[in-house]
């Protein structure tokens, strides 16, 4: 199995349009959350600082045991087990999926089950890579679509969004959407990031390296502040 530990070296450049700094900044602002995918507990750290009780999911078992020292609980369940929801065995305010999803063999079933361990009110935070992203693109134009350790051709991704089959997803799981935040990234955003941040908001389709949504089950009433 590839170490789920090489995203905790992954984190890039920490400004305003940082995808870890947007991800820590909602999840603090809730009591409770689920971090699916935590790896070492290196976002999960930053968010439990905030006085956030964080349960970690992370089937990496050498990166679970480094998670252990930034969560109040860690589980090595696997999301693909169709009874993992009742390995958890409590409710949360908030569950994050960050770039989660994508490594699933089946993650609207997963988003689905994810209602069932919301405390009322609770939302869930997803982030998924763009595969429509223009890098992609280009290289297909070239007949090129190369698996890389990390980004949206991560050798170990399973599945593939654009921005209208992630909402869609995420409708048909249930759920209504709150916000959409487009991430970009990937080579030569290092520099002009704000030209960058301009691009991805008004071409979220081609320029939208990752894509992360605050959701809630449509059957809420809590409406977003």
């Amino acid at each position: 199995m590839i170490s789920s530990r090489r995203y905790a070296l992954s984190i890039g450049k920490q400004d305003r349009y940082n995808r870890n700094k947007i991800f820590v900044a909602e999840c603090r602002k809730y009591r409770t959350v689920l971090e699916t995918g935590c790896s070492t507990g290196f976002l999960s750290r930053q968010i439990a600082e905030a006085g956030v009780r964080v349960t970690g999911i992370e089937v990496d078992l050498d990166a679970a045991e480094q998670a252990r020292a930034a969560c109040a609980r860690v589980l090595t369940v696997s999301l693909n087990d169709s009874n993992w929801k009742a390995s958890v065995g409590e409710r949360f305010d908030l569950i994050t999926f960050g770039d989660v999803l994508e490594h699933l063999n089946h993650p609207q079933t997963v988003l689905e089950d994810a209602k069932g361990l919301l405390n009322p009110g609770g939302r869930v935070l997803l982030c998924l890579p763009n595969i429509a992203h223009w890098s992609v693109r280009a290289k297909l134009m070239v007949g090129k679509f190369n698996y890389q350790s990390t980004g949206v051709l991560d050798v170990t991704h399973l599945r593939f969004f654009t921005l209208a089959s992630a909402r869609s997803m995420i409708q048909q799981a249930g759920y209504r959407e709150l916000w959409f935040r487009p991430i970009f990234g990937g080579r030569f955003t290092n520099s002009l990031r704000s030209l960058w941040n301009v691009l991805a908001h008004v071409i979220p389709g081609a320029f939208a390296y990752q894509m992360m949504f605050l959701v809630e089950p449509q059957n809420s009433d809590e409406t977003i502040d």
